[in-house]
């Protein structure tokens, strides 16, 4: 178990983060136990050729001691180079190579996507996984039976070529 991260926690960093692009950053952060698919984001409208920062939220599963203290830097920092990107370009920049740019400025991976891997809520969340025949390494994991059939019947792993097997498929 990690340390569990709190509101005060999560903006002592974006102020880190703030001050070391000297860009200050005070909006409103919020934590969503809805938030199942993404880890962090950061909303804003629009008026006219203005963007208005609204907020940040955060996955209750990040920030509730299931990942490391690095990982949630990681996320926190991301999200703030969202803000950070749009306000001073003045326009939704998304994943592009001025942000790429700006994460690894930070220190911070440039990947648009969140890959850290955790065991304990992996194993709650699917229950379908997927192995290669050959190797027998995981290649990916399902909630639904009918994905997995289809997944298991249609595609080989890139790792061997050989087909894909469920051992609870049945």
């Amino acid at each position: 178990m990690h340390k569990i991260w709190t509101v005060d926690d999560i903006k002592l960093v974006i102020d880190e983060i703030a001050s070391r692009w000297n860009y200050p950053c005070n909006i409103k952060i919020e934590i969503s136990k809805r938030a199942t698919k993404r880890m962090g984001a950061f909303f804003y409208k629009r008026n006219g050729n203005n963007i208005i920062p609204i907020k940040f939220v955060f996955a209750y599963t990040l920030i509730n001691g299931s990942y490391s203290k690095e990982v949630v830097r990681e996320v926190i920092i991301h999200e703030y180079l969202h803000y950070y990107c749009d306000l001073s370009t003045n326009k939704s920049n998304g994943h592009n190579k001025f942000f790429k740019k700006c994460c690894l400025a930070s220190g911070i991976s440039d990947n648009t996507t969140f890959k850290y891997f955790n065991e304990e809520n992996n194993n709650k969340k699917y229950k379908y996984k997927i192995y290669c025949s050959k190797c027998r390494k995981l290649v990916c994991v399902h909630v639904r039976k009918d994905a997995t059939i289809r997944k298991v019947s249609s595609y080989i792993s890139k790792c061997c070529n050989a087909r894909l097997y469920c051992d609870n498929l049945m």
